[in-house]
């Protein structure tokens, strides 16, 4: 099963770097979380963030996040609209389940048939 982040929003922040004290260069991305395997695909519901420092080329963890940095990104957390999520079957499970369907009503009719002659 493959999980893949999928960018929903980015937003550029002029707040300070907590890492090189540059106040341009913030970079804000929102990310819907996908699911793929062989049976199925799914975009779920699930949102996650990451901050990014484009001058230093540093990740910006929660743990260095300042007041104002946390405040923007509720901000932009709230304008961020509810992602579509989907479940869509793949076509390998479609055609096994319909050669399930299909054995099934030939058995049925089988055993009809059988149960007519005794």
């Amino acid at each position: 099963m493959e999980t893949v982040q999928k960018e929903i929003k980015e937003a550029a922040l002029t707040n300070n770097c907590p890492e090189c004290f540059s106040n341009e260069g913030l970079i804000l991305t929102f990310y819907q979380k996908h699911i793929k395997s062989a049976w199925f695909k799914k975009a779920t519901g699930e949102i996650t963030d990451k901050i990014v420092c484009n001058n230093c080329h540093t990740t910006i963890y929660p743990v260095r996040w300042t007041e104002d940095i946390e405040r923007v990104r509720e901000f932009y957390l709230k304008t961020v609209e509810n992602p579509k999520t989907y479940f869509k079957l793949t076509k390998l499970t479609i055609f096994i389940l319909l050669g399930i369907v299909i054995a099934a009503i030939v058995v049925f009719v089988l055993i009809q048939k059988q149960l007519l002659l005794v």
